[in-house]
């Protein structure tokens, strides 16, 4: 006869056997797992660095040192090139505003320049216009001392008309110039009018030569 099945009894688990046993001791913990593959290479490594400075003649805090210099040394550097590169920018900065200085000061030197050949040039224009000024007044005086010779030969019958044709102020000059004898003769031959007018006008240019004469004196 088939001997009935044993049910297992409730909250008790069946024991473990020798195989789960030996199955669960194997599976290593996370910690062991970290210990052989990372701390052991490690000190594997370290141990190596070791036995090579000794061997070497390395100090390892001097070099250390050495290395913490260096990045401090790079780090200086960097400041130091950051600090270079502000000068840079600040000395293009004032070159520029110097240039510019120069092209303002350098832009009035030219402007001066162009006013004073102006002036020059405007100054040159009226000493010429004054010379021929002067040449023509000298021509014009030497023109009216040769018509005062020529009334001077003239008879007084025959000057009187002549003179009294001419313009006023050509009049003027020519009978301002003759001599009071040659004068009074041909105020005679005039009409008492024309006589009149020309003593008026000779009485009121000796009277302006007067004041010029007083003016430039004083």
């Amino acid at each position: 006869m088939a001997q009935p099945k044993k049910r297992p009894v409730k909250g008790k688990r069946p024991p473990k056997g020798r195989e789960d046993l030996g199955e669960e001791k194997k599976t290593p913990g996370k910690f062991q797992k970290a210990f052989f593959w990372i701390i052991i290479p490690l000190l594997f490594a370290s141990a190596i660095l070791l036995i090579v400075f000794e061997v070497t003649g390395t100090n390892i805090f001097e070099k250390a040192k050495d290395i913490a210099g260096v990045s401090q040394n790079e780090e200086s550097n960097e400041i130091n090139n950051k600090n270079y590169e502000e000068q840079i920018v600040n000395l293009k900065a004032q070159q520029q505003e110097k240039e510019a200085e120069i092209k303002s000061l350098q832009d009035q030197i030219d402007q001066q320049k162009i006013t004073a050949k102006k002036e020059r040039i405007e100054k040159r224009r009226l000493k010429k216009e004054i010379k021929k000024l002067k040449s023509g007044s000298e021509d014009e005086t030497a023109s009216i001392d040769s018509l005062v010779a020529t009334y001077e030969q003239m008879r007084p019958k025959s000057a009187a008309p002549a003179l009294v044709a001419l313009k006023d102020e050509e009049a003027i000059a020519i009978m301002s110039k003759l001599k009071t004898e040659t004068l009074a003769a041909i105020l005679e031959k005039m009409s008492p009018d024309e006589a009149a007018r020309f003593t008026t006008l000779l009485s009121v240019k000796k009277a302006d030569n007067k004041n010029v004469t007083k003016t430039s004196t004083n």
